[in-house]
């Protein structure tokens, strides 16, 4: 299996220039960034989904792979996650497994649906706003980065 992984890596590694493996998934950073549901789609077009995340373990490993990309600003910075209540208000799924999100790193008083148009998942970091790798909702038609992952083998049990 982490054979499958590292040839996975290599062939990727050739297409794209920010590459991370950890013990169960690969994230890939994208060059440029999109609204959300191209976001979503260049990741599938990769062969991998929006990043999904199941515990403050997940958040920190995410948040320490987008410190060491030229993506990362001290000043502040957010990248898409793959969750949305696109589906059902407040009912927050993955895009990528359609399974309900069970962890949640929510930044303080979110998530609020502003204006009734806030639907997707961001994940910020602005420490002048106390946000230090914490969850937002926010409209999915603004552009930002955002990080795809690959599971492999082990997508199933995610």
């Amino acid at each position: 299996m982490f054979r499958l992984k590292v040839v996975s890596l290599l062939i990727f590694g050739v297409l794209i220039s920010h590459v991370h493996l950890t013990d169960a998934k690969i994230y890939h950073m994208a060059e440029k960034g999109m609204n959300w549901f191209k976001a979503s789609e260049y990741c599938r077009s990769i062969g991998m989904r929006l990043i999904t995340i199941n515990s403050q373990e997940e958040n920190e490993e995410l948040a320490g792979f987008v410190k060491q990309t030229n993506k990362f600003e001290a000043d502040g910075c957010s990248f898409w996650l793959g969750g949305s209540d696109l589906g059902e208000e407040g009912c927050y799924t993955w895009s990528g497994t359609g399974r309900k999100v069970t962890f949640a790193n929510w930044s303080p008083g979110e998530p609020n649906n502003m204006n009734n148009a806030e639907h997707c998942l961001q994940l910020v970091y602005i420490p002048r706003f106390n946000q230090s790798w914490t969850w937002n909702d926010i409209e999915c038609h603004k552009t930002m980065y955002f990080v795809c992952e690959d599971t492999g083998c082990l997508e199933d049990s995610q």
